[in-house]
């Protein structure tokens, strides 16, 4: 870890499970101004619950690190689709070193790779945009409360559907990845070190597992079913 991330990391730490209102927010998000209205709602609101102050505003993965190096944030609300990475890779590194800090994980997706991956990354809590700033504002003094405790509208069905999903072996996943990214049976051999009858084999079990009768349909079912991800 650099000294940054480290120095960021120690400031989450510090400010975790303070009692003194108001509650201090960190905004993550690369949409300016809607951080900036967020912030102007979450201030505003006084309504005989714990307030909030919103101590930093950042706009990309870096800027964060700065941020909560100088901030003592008792919740930290993040986007997923940040310009320099992935906003759950922030939820992990934070939730690695600190099981109190509250993480509201705030995205425009409504998909089951979205949900399940804040939960799987230690979020307290998701939040669609567009559910409203209301909906942020109690994920913010929920997550306070009970950071290790995850919510998420749709959470129970996304984890039905997630024990329901066919079991791909880390080499069909593999195979089935390279077969995404349009390689014929014999550049996947070779990228695998295997024979080609051995790379149909892995196909007939992929097909078989997905209930697809080509390529293409099995890697539509895979990306559908969050197995693999379009690299576009």
């Amino acid at each position: 870890m650099s000294s940054s991330e480290a120095d960021m990391m120690s400031g989450v730490m510090s400010g975790v499970g303070g009692t003194a209102l108001p509650l201090r927010v960190v905004l993550v998000d690369d949409h300016a101004i809607l951080s900036e209205t967020l912030a102007r709602f979450l201030e505003s609101v006084d309504d005989g619950e714990r307030r909030v102050e919103v101590v930093g505003l950042a706009g990309s993965l870096r800027e964060a690190v700065s941020v909560l190096a100088d901030t003592q944030a008792h919740v930290v609300v993040i986007d997923v689709n940040l310009p320099d990475g992935s906003g759950l890779n922030l939820v992990r590194r934070i939730r690695q070193r600190s099981a109190t800090i509250g993480l509201v994980v705030l995205t425009m997706y409504k998909d089951d790779a979205t949900l399940l991956g804040a939960l799987d990354a230690g979020a307290s809590s998701l939040v669609l945009k567009d559910e409203g700033a209301h909906h942020v504002l109690a994920a913010i003094r929920e997550a306070a409360v009970r950071p290790d405790a995850f919510t998420a509208s749709g959470l129970e069905a996304a984890l039905q559907r997630r024990e329901s999903l066919p079991r791909l072996s880390p080499r069909e996943l593999e195979v089935l990845t390279l077969l995404a990214d349009g390689e014929r049976v014999a550049d996947v051999a070779a990228a695998l070190y295997m024979s080609q009858s051995t790379v149909k084999t892995h196909i007939a079990k992929i097909y078989g597992k997905l209930g697809a009768h080509n390529r293409a349909s099995a890697v539509m079912t895979a990306i559908n079913l969050g197995l693999i991800k379009t690299t576009q």
